[in-house]
């Protein structure tokens, strides 16, 4: 069997801050909140083209979210949230997110031993998605 040179996604560990701490506190960032933060950032950054970027959760946790986005999106996804800073309107603070790991490879995520259960089953989807194809 030879080895599988494509890659369909590129996978992302972020994090979420208003860098207020009291904030932060008063505030679980649920994955609804995620998904408007991010596709905010895609939307301002790349308008249109943005828009059409596709990702999924695969998991929230809420300041961390761990992402799936197709490989060819990667850097566009990348470059928007890197740049953007929310208004004031998800939680009454602007928001910034921080890219903590990005990774090709879903086995090389950095979780904790909380994280292994959806991780496990990430991979295991991965793995049926590939026998298929």
């Amino acid at each position: 069997m030879g080895k599988k040179t494509f890659r369909e996604w590129q996978y992302f560990k972020l994090s979420i801050t208003s860098f207020d701490q009291d904030v932060d506190a008063a505030h679980v960032i649920d994955q609804m909140t995620w998904r408007q933060w991010l596709n905010n950032a895609l939307k301002r950054s790349y308008g249109i083209f943005g828009e059409g970027v596709e990702y999924s959760f695969l998991h929230v946790d809420d300041k961390l979210a761990y992402i799936r986005v197709n490989y060819a999106d990667k850097d566009t996804f990348s470059s928007s949230i890197s740049t953007y800073i929310s208004t004031d309107e998800l939680v009454g603070s602007p928001l910034t997110v921080t890219i903590l790991q990005e990774s090709s490879s879903l086995r090389l995520l950095e979780v904790t031993d909380d994280d292994r259960l959806w991780l496990k089953k990430a991979m295991e989807e991965e793995e049926q998605d590939c026998k298929c194809t």
